[in-house]
């Protein structure tokens, strides 16, 4: 699943409209005010993994990301994925999150959508819920972290794999495992699944 400045979108953006087009602008506007002032987009570009363009296309809001991409670019700049869920509304309790309140980032390029569950990235515990599109692979989006993390399969079908170890896991089905271990998930069916990811201390997210 690679990286393209138009994309072709899946789940709840369908890649149009305005919440694709929020989103790339979002996500764009958060790595250049982590880049400025300690790297040149050649540097990061370098750091990545990636290309230079790529990263500048981003940046000005016309390139869209991959899943992997966005890591390895969080990864370099060691940013949290969680610096870039949307901001809070004002006034938001410290404590309830209701469903339509939840802070969230989306990956329109594939579909992906993380959906922070507790009240803000300032917590002891960490909780997403992740949308997994239809066919993604996330081979290229191994993940590890310090601690220790459990995650439910709340809907769908899905392959993770843990230290080189693959489980298939159902709609109930759940797994914990030493996040320091590299650990990637898999949808080999046509429906997108949905997993809930319980963390701590909450995830950083570090690509390899």
């Amino acid at each position: 699943m690679g990286d393209s400045p138009n994309g072709n979108g899946n789940g709840t953006t369908n890649g149009e409209g305005p919440d694709r087009d929020f989103w790339i602008a979002r996500i764009g506007a958060t790595i250049r005010e982590q880049r400025v002032g300690r790297y040149t987009v050649e540097e990061l570009a370098e750091r990545a993994g990636v290309s230079a363009g790529l990263i500048s296309q981003i940046e000005r809001g016309i390139g869209n990301p991959s899943f992997a991409t966005l890591l390895r670019l969080a990864s370099s700049l060691d940013l949290p994925l969680a610096s870039m869920f949307n901001e809070p509304a004002e006034g938001r309790h410290n404590m309830l999150v209701r469903r339509a309140d939840r802070r969230r980032i989306e990956i329109p390029s594939q579909g992906v959508v993380m959906e922070l569950i507790v009240p803000d990235t300032e917590r002891k515990l960490g909780v997403v819920s992740m949308t997994i599109p239809a066919h993604f692979d996330g081979a290229n989006s191994s993940d590890s972290h310090e601690g220790e993390e459990c995650v439910i399969v709340q809907s769908g079908s899905l392959v993770a794999t843990v230290g080189g170890q693959e489980f298939h896991l159902e709609a109930g089905d759940s797994l914990t495992y030493d996040s320091s271990l590299p650990h990637w998930w898999h949808n080999r069916t046509d429906s997108a699944a949905v997993m809930l990811a319980i963390s701590t201390p909450p995830s950083l997210g570090r690509a390899h």
